[in-house]
């Protein structure tokens, strides 16, 4: 696929099948990520966590439900979560930075693969800090996690977005 194909194929998808992701695409969107920038090079500042045990999943659910009240799916049915943390490495003043970075190599992955995938970042803030699921997934106490990517195979079929400017762009010429 084309780079300017992949990016409007790039979109938030919230509903997907059960159908598990592969594990040549999964690495080949971990192969993504590690190509993303960070600030400084400082590879060290981050760790990212492959979840795709539906037992660590429900459990993050479950976490979310308990913390916010709510009663939906933050990861809306997808079968793997990509989670991004801190380590104590990390440079604070821009690690949401460069997490955004991780996320959208990885998101862009996930679309030229033909995968659905959605940001969340909502979910993770409200379950930061909650032990139980983040024992569950391996994560060190020194790590924090800061977003993730939900992926799956979509649902809905996936069409490209139209080429139509959404921001203003301003010259200084």
């Amino acid at each position: 696929m084309e780079f300017n194909e992949v990016l409007r194929m790039r979109q938030s998808v919230r509903r997907y099948t059960e159908e598990k992701v592969s594990a040549e695409d999964i690495q080949a969107i971990l192969t993504a990520a590690q190509h993303a920038p960070v600030g400084m090079h400082n590879s060290k500042g981050y760790v990212l966590t492959v979840i795709s045990s539906e037992t660590v999943l429900a459990l993050m659910k479950k976490n979310y439900k308990e913390a916010t009240g709510k009663d939906n799916d933050p990861m809306y049915g997808a079968p793997l979560f990509l989670l991004v943390s801190k380590t104590p490495e990390a440079i604070e003043e821009i690690a949401k930075y460069d997490a955004a970075c991780l996320i959208e190599n990885m998101h862009l992955a996930a679309a030229a693969l033909g995968l659905g995938s959605v940001y969340i970042h909502g979910m993770i803030f409200s379950i930061r800090g909650i032990k139980e699921w983040q024992a569950a997934a391996g994560l060190l106490e020194s790590t924090v996690p800061l977003c993730g990517l939900a992926v799956g195979h979509s649902a809905v079929p996936l069409r490209p977005r139209p080429d139509e400017a959404v921001f203003n762009v301003t010259y200084a010429e």
